[in-house]
This record gives C-alpha cells, structure tokens and sequence, in this order.
C-alpha cells in the first residue's frame, strides 16, 4: 500500500508540490514567528533581570539601556568616574559596575568595564582579564572564532575605520559561548580604554599614567541590597547635577532596567500581534488552498477508485490509502517547515542582534511542536473528511 501510495504521489506531483509548499509556507512563517519573538523578549528581560538600576549622562533612557545592556546603539556621553565612588560608598549599593565603550575590533563593539561585569559568564580558555593591569582583553567567543584570534594574540582596535590605535590589546581569556550578544563583544578593563585614547591623544611621550580611577565612562551599573533600593536610587540620581573635573557641570539620568525594558516590549509586542494575525490570515488561505486541491484530487481519482472497487478493494482499503497518501505529504512538509524556519533564523539574526539578542537556531519552544502538530492536521483533514464521505455514499450504494 505505501509503495502504490508514493506512486500515486509521482503521478500527480503538481498537486504535490502545490500542497508541500502551502504547508512549508503556513507552518515555518507561523514557527519563525513565534520562535524570533521569544527569543528576543527571552534575550531582553534576561539580561535586564541581572540590573538594578543604570546611572548614566542624561538624554534617551531607552539609548541608555540598549547600549549599556546590549551593546547596540552609540553611548549619550561620559559622567566622571566620581559617580562610581558616590556609589561604592552608599550602604544601599551592593555593587556598582563602571562602563565604557568607544572603540571596535573588525567591527565588534569594544566595552571597557571591570570583571565584575562578567562573573555571569564562563571562560573557555585562558582567564578573565586583571583589574588592576591594563592593555588586556577577553574576547567573546563568535570575535575569536570569526577573527580566527587565541589567547596569547595581540589585537589592535581602532575608533574608526581609519583611526587604528598603535598599542596591541593582549588575549588572556575567551568567553564560552553563551547565545547572547556576549559572545559579540570584546571586554577589557576600564582603564585600557582610558590609556588607549590618552596615546591617541597625546601620544607616547604624554602618556597619561591612570593611578587612581579619574577619567570618564559612559554609565554605572548598580545592584541593590533590596529592589526598594533600587528604586530610591533611581529618583535621587535621576536629573541630578554634578560637577567634573573640568569644572564642567553634567546632568545625569538613572532608569530602572526593567521597567524601561518594558516599555521598549510593549512596542515589540504590538509588531509582534500583527504578524501572529499575518500568520492566521496566512494559514486560513492556505487550509483552503490544501482543501480545494484536496478535493479536485478526490474528484480526478473517481475512475481510479471504481477501478480499485471493481477489483475487490474495499473502501476502507481505499480511504487508508488516501490517508497514507496525504500523511506522508503532511510529514515531508511539516519537517522541511521546520528546516526553513531554523534557516530563516540564521538570516534573521544579524538583525535580530542590532536589538542586542543573539538568536539561537537550537533553541525549541514546546509551542512549535504544537504549531506543527496543528498544521500537520489541518493538512490531512480534508482528505479524511472527503474519504469518510465517499465511504458513507459507497455504503448507501451497497
């Protein structure tokens, strides 16, 4: 019966393929849907959970966070390093994070910081980078494998495409790959950065020697002793008023992660309605396509079932067959559905990381099972409908 039903398929291999591709396109539009949209909301509030609260110069508090937590987008500006020690100081402070970030290696975002910043993180080889040492990096693991770079290599990075700085960054340590914009990023500390554009700057003879932590960053990541903290901290920072050492005044801006990530998902989320209901609509047109192609292939294999009748075959045989038939199309479709989702999301995720999200085309939702699962009925419905039809009929015949 299986090798008659593959026959049958070779000689309506129009209607075949028609079906195959309404499936593959229902079923892998619906599954990248859903897999793409989880998995930057998943990558978002992951890293946003880690924060209590981001102190930075004022403008964009959406700015602040992408680029702070994701790495994408450029920084607003420098607040003295004096807000980092305030911090350090205050019982409600757990812990306080310096960043900065002003320069690229091959295109990949160069963050200046401290270990602290990536005790999240495992190391594959080497070690996590001195905070007390200087011209030392850590490599996300997509900047060493892309830049074909060990630990041991000397890298050099550059403010602009021609702008190279002249002193080598030494790899001491690769970050295992975590499926998070990490793995995209080059890390050293605070002070590299610092010493780094002071040569630009000023060059060798001028060097600036950075005894003690007075030059600029970009933001100050803070944990809490209490989320109440946090939130004490955000309106006492927020809008205000320091000095640096210049002389110069600055205003600051403190956001709660959180909540700001929020607002930035509600955005999302409405995009997100549009094309689940992109894919409704999608998926409805393609239940009709199916059924009507269904239908006139019932309909075309009347002489053929007469025949198959004539011959002894009993309409349950018969419907059997039919079923076995478009069970296999379902199954075929159903899995090259899946495969051009996952190869979809290999496309998707350049873009995907300008948000700050690496996306993962191992990663697998229960949900996308049932997508599948459901798609896979729909497909096969009608030609159980059609054959249970054709048997009432043949028994009211008999």
């Amino acid at each position: 019966m299986l090798s008659f039903a593959l026959k049958n398929m070779a000689i309506k291999k129009i209607q075949v393929i028609l079906i195959v591709i309404s499936i593959v396109i229902s079923a892998g539009v619906a599954v990248l849907a859903y897999n793409t949209s989880n998995q930057v909301r998943d990558g978002i509030t992951d890293t946003a959970g880690w924060y209590s609260a981001i102190i930075g110069p004022s403008g964009s508090k959406t700015q602040l966070a992408m680029n702070t937590m994701y790495f994408t987008d450029e920084p607003l500006g420098t607040v003295p390093y004096s807000v980092v020690g305030a911090l350090q100081r205050d019982s409600r402070v757990k812990k306080v994070i310096p960043y900065a970030m002003a320069d690229n290696y091959n295109g990949y975002r160069v963050v200046g910081t401290a270990s602290a910043y990536l005790e999240s993180k495992e190391i594959l080889e080497g070690r996590m980078f001195d905070d007390s040492g200087v011209y030392e990096v850590v490599l996300g693991a997509s900047v060493a494998k892309v830049c074909d770079v060990r630990v041991g290599d000397e890298i050099f990075t550059s403010h602009s495409a021609s702008e190279e700085h002249t002193e080598p960054l030494k790899v001491v340590g690769i970050l295992k790959e975590s499926h998070s914009v990490f793995d995209r990023t080059v890390f050293t500390q605070l002070k590299t950065i610092w010493e780094v554009h002071e040569h630009g700057e000023h060059g060798e003879e001028e060097e600036h020697e950075h005894g003690e932590m007075n030059g600029g960053i970009c933001a100050a990541i803070v944990t809490t002793q209490n989320p109440a903290y946090a939130m004490a901290l955000v309106n006492e920072y927020d809008g205000k008023i320091i000095t640096d050492d210049d002389g110069d005044q600055v205003t600051l801006q403190a956001i709660e992660p959180m909540e700001t990530v929020r607002s930035i998902l509600e955005e999302a989320d409405s995009t997100k309605y549009i094309v689940y209901v992109l894919c409704a609509i999608i998926l409805v047109m393609n239940v009709m396509v199916i059924s009507i192609i269904t239908l006139l292939n019932m309909y075309n294999s009347a002489k053929e079932i007469s025949l198959m009748r004539l011959i002894g075959i009993s309409m349950k045989k018969i419907n059997l067959l039919y079923i076995l038939q478009n069970g296999l199309i379902g199954i075929v479709s159903v899995a090259l559905a899946f495969a051009v989702s996952k190869i979809c999301l290999l496309f998707m995720d350049s873009y995907a990381s300008s948000m700050g999200v690496v996306l993962d085309t191992a990663r697998i939702y229960p949900a996308e099972w049932v997508i599948l699962a459901l798609v896979f009925a729909i497909a096969v419905l009608p030609t159980v409908v059609c054959t249970f039809v054709m048997a009432r009929r043949d028994s009211i015949n008999e």
